[in-house]
């Protein structure tokens, strides 16, 4: 997922690049609309409002903006007012004149240019809020994603169903641990089942536990216990041997096989003694919560 957006960034700023050097611009000034940044920043003339203020050719020229702003794809992104600028045919030129702030409240006071317009140009609070709301909307949008991203790949989401491996590791032990008795039930497959969905949110057919039971042999070495938490995150650690816990316990007492198996199991999976006190309290609780 992460190679293809990527990938597609990539290529959508490549495409916007070539989009945008083929773009004709306004027959105006060349360096004051020039073309930065390989096409995605833009700068370009917004009409504001006829004066009376004649041009070369005898004609009344327009008040515009002089914005810059990023565009990909002809879409506006943000679009920023720089200054005032005098352009004939309503501002697309070909004559253009630089107009200061000295310039345009000498014309408002003789009355060539409209009182209503604010003498110095700049953004409003408006244009602020259309522009930079959607680019701030963006990049918690982004944040959110990222986030989502982060907690996904370190097993932070709580509510998320776990990893497919961590998920059979966890069915893998399970398995195991009903076994200690000798003999799978069909009881013990159903609660195994209900336990995989409840703990890692992943469902698993009765048919499918029964085939992994079938495999279980119980003449493990320390370095099995150990593989049974290859790669998994400690959260995971947890949650198998809070399962497995469930599990034994679900008769209502412990056989010594299984006492055994938990405590083996929670050695190899590297559990302190006070996390697995902690685990082991969680499993009671699960208990209280999902009587068998």
């Amino acid at each position: 997922m992460n190679k293809f957006l990527i990938a597609f960034t990539v290529i959508w700023t490549y495409a916007s690049v070539l989009h945008a050097q083929g773009t004709p611009v306004q027959d105006a000034d060349p360096n004051f609309l020039a073309t930065t940044l390989s096409g995605l920043i833009q700068e370009d003339l917004e009409f504001v409002d006829m004066t009376k203020i004649p041009g070369n050719d005898g004609t009344m020229m327009a008040l515009c903006h002089q914005t810059r702003g990023i565009t990909i794809f002809d879409y506006p992104i943000t679009n920023d007012i720089l200054a005032y600028v005098l352009a004939s045919n309503e501002c697309a030129g070909p004559e253009i004149r630089s107009f200061s702030t000295e310039q345009m409240t000498t014309a408002q006071s003789l009355n060539l240019v409209s009182q209503d317009i604010p003498p110095i140009a700049g953004n409003t609070l408006q244009r602020n809020a259309q522009t930079y709301g959607v680019l701030i909307g963006a990049a918690l949008i982004l944040f959110w994603l990222i986030w989502r991203g982060l907690k996904a790949l370190f097993g932070l989401n709580p509510s998320s169903p776990l990893r497919k491996k961590a998920a059979h590791s966890i069915m893998s032990a399970l398995c195991h641990a009903a076994k200690c008795d000798g003999l799978v039930s069909s009881r013990e497959v159903r609660l195994i089942g209900r336990t995989m969905d409840r703990l890692t949110r992943r469902k698993f057919a009765d048919a499918e536990i029964v085939r992994l039971a079938d495999r279980v042999h119980l003449n493990l070495t320390p370095q099995d216990y150990i593989n049974f938490g290859k790669g998994l995150r400690d959260r995971e650690k947890d949650v198998m041997l809070q399962a497995v816990l469930y599990i034994t316990m679900a008769g209502g007492r412990m056989l010594p096989s299984e006492h055994k198996f938990a405590t083996e199991l929670a050695h190899g999976l590297g559990i302190p003694a006070e996390d697995f006190r902690r685990v082991l309290y969680q499993a009671f609780e699960d208990m209280e919560a999902n009587p068998v």
